[in-house]
């Protein structure tokens, strides 16, 4: 009996180690990613592993058209289809996709709209807009807040925030010589000045070339 408890027990050890070094290795590919591998993402841990669901050669623009095309034309075609390992003409939802990456550039899918990243890293900075759409002679704004909004994209968690001075603190927290230099700066208005510095900077800490 006590034999089979300890089989048990060592089992479930095993398992707990397992999945800790699971998340470990999500979390390291995560924060360590220089460049982004070109194709279609269907989830937020196939971007944590630089592993694209889709490959561009495996895209079909359309059922009738097999001209050469970007990966981002292939974005905003109405159908989707891509190529699926057995060779069978599949199609995807673009509402079932995170984004795409072209040229190591990702571009995040968001309330209809691919959205670019200016700075694609494990702390990221995407402009997320909509354009005015006009109703007689007053413009009508698509969001309620604004047309554009700079926004933090972190790569380990998925998580978005707003490219503010207090997002970015949280986003850098876990370098703890940068935080505290950041959290130094005397003013509002200088922290504001440097963000993009810092996000750059915590970047290059600890990202490594694929």
């Amino acid at each position: 009996m006590k034999t089979f408890s300890g089989l048990i027990t060592v089992l479930i050890s095993c398992s707990i180690n397992a999945f800790s070094q699971g998340s470990a290795i999500i979390k390291e590919d995560a924060l360590q990613v220089n460049k982004f591998n070109d194709g279609v993402y269907f989830t937020l841990t196939d971007l944590q592993h630089n592993t694209p669901t889709v490959t561009k050669d495996h895209l079909i623009k359309s059922y009738y058209d097999q001209s050469d095309f970007s990966i981002g034309q292939w974005a905003s075609t109405q159908n989707l289809f891509y190529t699926a390992k057995d060779e069978n003409k599949l199609k995807v939802n673009r509402d079932s996709l995170w984004g795409y990456v072209e040229n190591g550039t990702p571009y995040i899918y968001l309330n209809d709209r691919f959205h670019r990243f200016s700075t694609a890293r494990a702390i990221s900075v995407f402009t997320e807009s909509y354009p005015n759409i006009k109703a007689g002679l007053a413009p009508v704004v698509t969001e309620a807040r604004s047309t554009a909004v700079i926004n933090l994209f972190i790569l380990s968690t998925g998580k978005i925030m707003e490219f503010t001075p207090e997002n970015v603190a949280d986003a850098i927290e876990g370098n703890e010589q940068l935080y505290k230099e950041f959290n130094a700066l005397k003013s509002w208005k200088q922290k504001r000045k440097k963000m993009y510095r810092f996000v750059e900077r915590y970047n290059e800490s600890v990202s490594f070339n694929n």
